[in-house]
């Protein structure tokens, strides 16, 4: 069983690093740059550049950026709030979002609990039809809406 557990948390494991490489990638692919503010001088964008590590080769960017993850460090905010480090604004909306999660959960889980003894007392009716209908339905509806 502990041979198990460890083989799934390193498969695991190298998943988000090959997620975080790959969208890494497509991040440096994208056109343009975090600088491109017409204000800016090119002495300025240079400085903005140095000070970030964004002058440096990609792979180097890419192990700090990993690094920065582990420890953390997400950088700051410059559109929410001006120079607010992002792991901050992460931890002041945080609850608020799990207690959204965890109620969203709790009542799926409920309403899935009824329908299943429903379908399963009232067997080939059509109150199981209708609950596998409702199942389905709610399955297939985002969950952003």
């Amino acid at each position: 069983m502990k041979k198990y557990i460890l083989k799934r948390i390193l498969i695991s494991l190298f998943t988000l690093l090959a997620i975080t490489l790959v969208l890494f990638i497509l991040l440096q692919l994208m056109p343009g740059s975090p600088f491109n503010d017409e204000k800016l001088s090119a002495d300025q964008r240079a400085v903005l550049y140095a000070k970030y590590g964004l002058d440096k080769p990609v792979f180097v960017q890419f192990f700090k950026y990993v690094g920065n993850m582990f420890r953390g460090d997400f950088g700051v905010s410059y559109n929410i709030s001006k120079n607010t480090p992002i792991s901050q604004l992460i931890a002041q909306r945080l609850p608020v979002s799990m207690n959204i999660g965890f109620q969203s959960v709790f009542i799926g889980a409920l309403i899935g609990l009824i329908l299943g003894i429903i379908a399963a007392v009232r067997h080939n009716t059509i109150w199981d039809t209708l609950s596998t209908v409702i199942s389905v339905i709610g399955v297939s509806i985002p969950s952003y809406v």
